[in-house]
């Protein structure tokens, strides 16, 4: 492969601001699917996928914090390992959700796991392939090479975008209230605990999907190691004021963050049932009447 291609890949869209910290952010999302998944699982008692989403939530917060202590800062291949890894691990704790929704609901046998997990694993080998394919086509390169040319058109460019884009906001606004009704009408008159179910763990595996794009990255590791591409280092996460702290110090802290987290989750869980009850009570009768 060009060199001149993996380089132009690797450059574009590089950004200096991701680093170990986003990895916290990361574990509040991850301890919310794990004391929720927990949740779900005690109800029925069936509590193999819950686990393994616990216990990998407890292993990203002692290896986040143990990264914050063993490194002080990024190379360019550990950035994009990071965000790579990271982005990979995300969709993997959104799929292991949706088994453990699966397995509470105990609506469909061995078949729907294995269908989940084949779909799961064919657009995660889709996602990296069409990356591959674009990087190999020179793409990335091309975008590159008319970096120039288009920053000389920004200023009339973001004009027209501005107006451009207030008109199209309108548009799907108006078409999606159109069929956010029909859609509306239709289905949330009758939902059965089949819909629900599937509903829910489809929507789970597309936020994984969506959530971790950053999984891309690791192509950018790759080349990085293969053609060895310089760049800047970066901070490994922004440094705290007082003292050091060890690696106890910083899981406590996580923890910490993660129950305040918690908290919030559960105080929004609760409002959310609340308002979807009578939501759903009364949704059907008034929708009868239009």
């Amino acid at each position: 492969m060009n060199r001149e291609y993996a380089e132009a890949y690797v450059k574009w869209g590089d950004t200096e601001v991701i680093n170990l910290d986003y990895l916290s952010v990361d574990a509040i999302i991850f301890g919310g699917l794990s004391f929720l998944s927990l949740g779900l699982s005690a109800m029925t008692h069936r509590f193999v996928f819950s686990s393994v989403l616990f216990m990998l939530f407890l292993t990203h917060c002692i290896l986040t914090a143990a990264l914050k202590q063993r490194c002080r800062e990024l190379t360019y291949f550990q950035k994009f390992l990071n965000i790579g890894g990271s982005g990979l691990f995300t969709r993997l704790m959104f799929l292991l959700m949706s088994l453990s929704i699966l397995e509470v609901t105990g609506m469909y046998g061995a078949w729907y796991y294995l269908l989940l997990s084949g779909v799961w694993l064919f657009l995660n080998i889709l996602d990296f392939w069409f990356t591959w394919w674009n990087i190999q086509r020179g793409r990335f390169y091309a975008i590159q090479e008319r970096v120039k040319e288009r920053e000389k058109q920004r200023e009339r460019q973001e004009k027209k975008s501005h107006v451009g884009a207030l008109v199209t906001m309108c548009s799907i606004g108006g078409v999606a209230a159109i069929f956010g009704q029909r859609f509306a009408k239709v289905f949330f008159a009758d939902v059965s605990q089949s819909f629900a179910v599937n509903f829910a763990v489809w929507i789970f595996l597309a936020l994984g999907i969506g959530l971790g794009m950053g999984s891309n990255n690791l192509w950018k590791a790759y080349y990085v190691k293969k053609y060895d591409i310089q760049g800047q280092k970066i901070l490994a996460y922004i440094p705290r004021s007082g003292r050091k702290q060890t690696v106890i110090h910083s899981v406590l802290r996580t923890f910490r963050t993660l129950g305040l987290a918690l908290v919030i989750l559960i105080s929004f869980s609760i409002g959310l049932t609340l308002i979807m009850f009578f939501f759903l009570k009364w949704l059907p009768a008034w929708l009868g009447r239009m």
